[in-house]
């Protein structure tokens, strides 16, 4: 399994190019994108080929990990075929108009649903964010990744990441921060609860804990960089 960090920062990207949550995830067989935030799109298609891509799968509908299905709507119409897109239940009126469109094909999905997408077990699990918001679980040859979505700590994610071999986290806060997210010193919980390796996201634009970090099998993500696990 590969995981590729198209872009790791929220809630707007940091200048110079950079760009919000979205994760390009290959299987054996499969073509996964775990959120679409602002520069998403651009960082995709030269990746893949949009139209191969099996589903794009979002964990709720703040803009900087939804943004760019907006003009991924224009490349999708001119295109056969439709695009999977699996999403929390949710009755924001703008975000249900675009996955209305006849170019996705849009499935609501709420915690403890499960799907198989071309041999890739996708699980979904709560997570505890302003709106609703979902961690997601990809298992695929025996190897899974763990992507907690945004969320404050909550105990019950030592039992959602156990056995994943890499956990992708909203972890990359200050210590201290007041917010709807974790402050890094929860990626050592993490760790020990999975028993994998962690890579830390959604990070602020003005702030990297890169320096505060010992353990090697923890590490901030870096955009444009795959992970192989």
């Amino acid at each position: 399994m590969e995981l590729k960090a198209l872009g790791i920062y929220g809630p707007y990207p940091k200048a110079g190019g950079s760009a919000c949550s979205s994760y390009l995830v290959r299987t054996e067989k499969a073509k996964l994108v775990l959120d679409f935030g602002t520069g998403a799109l651009t960082r995709l298609s030269a990746e893949e080929d949009v139209s191969s891509v099996d589903a794009i799968i979002l964990s709720h509908t703040h803009f900087d990990h939804v943004s760019d299905m907006l003009p991924l709507t224009y490349l999708m119409e001119q295109r056969p075929g439709k695009l999977r897109v699996y999403m929390p239940e949710t009755k924001d009126n703008w975000y249900l108009k675009i996955l209305n469109k006849t170019c996705f094909e849009a499935y609501e999905v709420n915690a403890g649903d499960k799907t198989e997408i071309n041999g890739a077990v996708v699980e979904f699990f709560p997570a505890r964010h302003t709106v609703p918001t979902l961690g997601v679980r990809i298992t695929d040859s025996g190897k899974s990744l763990y992507y907690t979505g945004d969320t404050v700590w909550f105990d019950e994610l030592t039992e959602y990441v156990r056995g994943a071999d890499t956990v992708l986290a909203d972890a990359a806060k200050p210590l201290g921060f007041k917010g709807p997210h974790m402050s890094y010193d929860k990626a050592g919980l993490l760790k020990a609860a999975s028993g994998g390796k962690v890579i830390l996201t959604h990070l602020s634009p003005d702030f990297d804990p890169s320096s505060a970090l010992v353990d090697p099998d923890i590490k901030v993500a870096e955009e444009g960089k795959t992970y192989s696990f």
